[in-house]
């Protein structure tokens, strides 16, 4: 089975309650904006994977992937500028006040916002004291136009076979996760979002799996490994 990673750019049974959410703003990414992929080490071990928009890292993978869009293979002017332009974004997004807080006991398909069926946010930005994590075979729905950031205290998993979707009016230009450890992808995944690490940790992505939004990793030692 081939490894299908595309990004796209635009251009429990407790459940737990949340009873209204802050408003939240989409931060300018600058040069970052044209990136799928930013990091220092990109690491791609199978064949199929197609990235649309471009892609920049120091350290080559194994494998190349189809890039629909320009390669930054060396710290050039381009890539060292969307490095800064990400560190920017995710001090605006990191900084947005107030947030949110949702239960870390919790996965993000059993959070209940408001009257809501679980598992669906509206726009606002949500934290977390842990990790965030997406059950295995389910889905998470960003329902309304308007910013989503998502700011796990830990780190981001999704298990195999889960969604991400978009709904009444909600685009992807302006989803947003900052999680404070490493993100995980399994298998068959449909993520949504931007996702700009606060620690500059490994973001894994698993086998077949589509994902509309972008990898912002610029940082000393930072990974992107797409691997079965």
């Amino acid at each position: 089975m081939k490894n299908f990673t595309k990004i796209l750019l635009f251009t429990f049974l407790a459940l737990g309650f949340v009873s209204s959410t802050m408003a939240a703003t989409t931060p300018n990414l600058g040069t970052a904006a044209s990136f799928a992929i930013l990091s220092e080490t990109f690491v791609n071990t199978v064949a199929g994977t197609i990235i649309n928009g471009d892609l920049g890292y120091t350290t080559a993978p194994a494998m190349n992937p189809t890039i629909n869009g320009v390669l930054h293979n060396t710290a050039d002017a381009a890539y060292t500028a969307a490095g800064i332009n990400q560190a920017a974004a995710l001090a605006n997004l990191i900084g947005q006040s107030p947030c949110t807080d949702i239960s870390a006991l919790l996965p993000l398909d059993a959070v209940v916002i408001g009257t809501n069926p679980p598992g669906t946010f509206p726009p606002g930005c949500y934290f977390s004291a842990g990790a965030m994590n997406i059950t295995a075979s389910t889905t998470v729905t960003l329902s309304g136009a308007g910013t989503y950031i998502f700011r796990p205290g830990g780190a981001l998993n999704t298990a195999a076979n889960t969604n991400v979707v978009l709904t009444n009016g909600a685009t992807s230009c302006d989803v947003f996760w900052t999680p404070n450890g490493a993100t995980n992808f399994g298998d068959v995944t449909h993520f949504i979002g931007t996702i700009i690490p606060v620690a500059l940790q490994t973001i894994t992505v698993g086998d077949n799996t589509t994902w509309i939004g972008r990898a912002l990793n610029f940082g000393a030692s930072t990974q992107v490994i797409v691997s079965v």
